[in-house]
């Protein structure tokens, strides 16, 4: 019997009514559903008229416990649930009940993919995550992370921010900008691109830099090999605080110039479920075309 996680974004899914049908469309299959305490309230009712073998239970359980997890939400769901499900070898089905939805793989009412995950008839698509280091003048570790979509370096306030970045231990630039964007293939399809980044197919392995608002006409986005050691660091003149974010998320405000970020692969990817027929140009052509 398959353990189905269900996580909803209520600030998307109003009224949760998008997770009650999926839901009532588990009913139909034999399989364990796992909610969270949180929304026990409002969903405890469906799930005892529909739901044979259910169970409320703390989000940090859900993922241990589960054997497929389910996002209702939009992309910022998927990035919000990866971490954990990547230490556990979760696989993620999202469900667009957002935007653009890049990351998801169905839009709501189409549960076509839950019924081939229980039927056995999947494919998986493996997502390179970013292992972020901050390390102070010794190399001494002050903060890590772990990133689905991007690292962000950028200045305080929208000033500009001055960061050169080695490569393997050689410099390779130095940028004047509003930041600067280190992203994996899947990342490439979110702020990176919006900065005039190129699309990578999810499967090319790779990383991807790209600055932002960059000051001069000579700089552009660079793409590098999957198992490079990028390291940034901030340079004179020192105009503002170095802000570092990991998926939208601030993990580190620099406190020294001497400072620096060390981005490697992970050690953990991202599962993302993907039906036998699914190819990536299709999703790219209808999600990003006009």
């Amino acid at each position: 019997m398959k353990k189905i996680a269900v996580i909803p974004n209520p600030m998307r899914d109003i009224g949760f009514a998008e997770t009650k049908k999926v839901i009532k469309y588990l009913s139909a299959f034999e399989c364990c559903v796992y909610l969270e305490n949180d929304y026990k309230t409002e969903l405890e009712v469906i799930c005892c008229n529909h739901i044979k073998n259910y169970e409320f239970m703390p989000r940090n359980e859900l993922f241990s416990a589960a054997d497929i997890l389910v996002t209702l939400g939009g992309d910022g769901t998927i990035i919000e649930v990866a971490v954990d499900a990547a230490k556990y070898s979760l696989p993620i089905i999202g469900i667009n009940v957002g935007t653009l939805g890049f990351l998801t793989q169905s839009e709501k009412g189409d549960y076509s993919l839950i019924r081939d995950v229980l039927n056995d008839n999947y494919s998986i698509t493996e997502c390179m995550m970013l292992d972020i280091s901050i390390l102070d003048e010794n190399d001494d570790v002050k903060a890590k992370s772990l990133a689905l979509n991007d690292l962000i370096v950028s200045g305080d306030e929208y000033k500009m921010i001055a960061v050169s970045v080695n490569i393997n231990g050689t410099n390779m630039a130095r940028y004047s900008s509003d930041g600067l964007i280190v992203s994996g293939a899947i990342g490439s399809t979110a702020y990176s691109l919006s900065a005039g980044g190129a699309v990578m197919h999810p499967e090319v392995d790779a990383m991807i830099i790209t600055p932002i608002c960059p000051h001069t006409l000579k700089a552009r986005c660079t793409v590098i090999p999957g198992e490079s050691v990028v390291e940034i660091f901030q340079e004179p003149p020192y105009r503002t605080e170095a802000i570092v974010r990991a998926d939208g998320k601030i993990i580190y405000k620099f406190n020294s110039c001497k400072e620096k970020i060390r981005i490697k692969r992970s050690k953990y990817t991202t599962l993302l479920v993907k039906q036998e027929n699914e190819n990536f140009f299709d999703v790219l052509r209808n999600k990003l075309s006009d």
